[in-house]
């Protein structure tokens, strides 16, 4: 995710000046959100408030991809990069889906690491970001 965050953040500073602080805030407040959710879920070791974040995480998940699809309507990017950061965030919603599964199957408290979405293998690339 902290990948995906560099891209989004470097992408909303080639935005018009006037939609730089109005659509780029609100994707890189979306951004700093899921990150946030991640590492509240992670840290957390009630059952009930790993699901709650993991919940609320598909949510702000949703509103990223909408305001990117928005940013794609406006202009502000291209098909190409559309697809690409999409495709990122799906995979961070998958990795969710997995945890959430993950964690109602065993019920331990083990089992609520998000590591995986902070490693470097899961790096953004080369895509680049016209």
């Amino acid at each position: 995710m902290l990948e995906v965050a560099l891209w989004l953040f470097e992408k909303a500073n080639t935005f018009p000046k006037k939609q730089r602080f109005v659509l780029g805030q609100q994707i890189e407040n979306s951004t700093l959100t899921c990150i946030r959710l991640i590492i509240e879920a992670n840290e957390t070791r009630s059952p009930q408030i790993i699901l709650q974040k993991l919940y609320a995480l598909d949510i702000e998940l949703e509103v990223l991809r909408s305001l990117l699809r928005i940013a794609y309507e406006l202009h502000f990017m291209k098909a190409n990069s559309l697809g690409y950061i999409t495709a990122q965030i799906d995979e961070v919603g998958k990795m969710r889906g997995g945890w959430v599964k993950r964690y109602k199957s065993s019920k331990s408290d083990n089992c609520c690491g998000f590591d995986d979405v902070f490693s470097k293998s899961n790096t953004v690339g080369d895509e680049s970001i016209s």
